[in-house]
């Protein structure tokens, strides 16, 4: 009993990764999480930055 790759053995077909990556909200989507990523990431370095400078200077 030989299937193709393709299918899983449930003989649902997975839905294409390819066909995903075409879809322009796919990319949309992510642009928006890495844009508040980065967002965010930036905001906790510039508090580090501020709390250890207020550090070094109370010193």
């Amino acid at each position: 009993m030989s299937r193709p790759d393709d299918e899983p053995a449930g003989g649902v077909p997975r839905s294409s990764l390819r066909a995903a990556a075409r879809d322009r909200r796919v990319w949309a989507i992510l642009a928006v999480v890495a844009a508040l990523l980065v967002c965010c990431c930036s905001g906790a370095v510039g508090t580090l930055l501020a709390l250890s400078a207020g550090l070094f200077s109370a010193g």
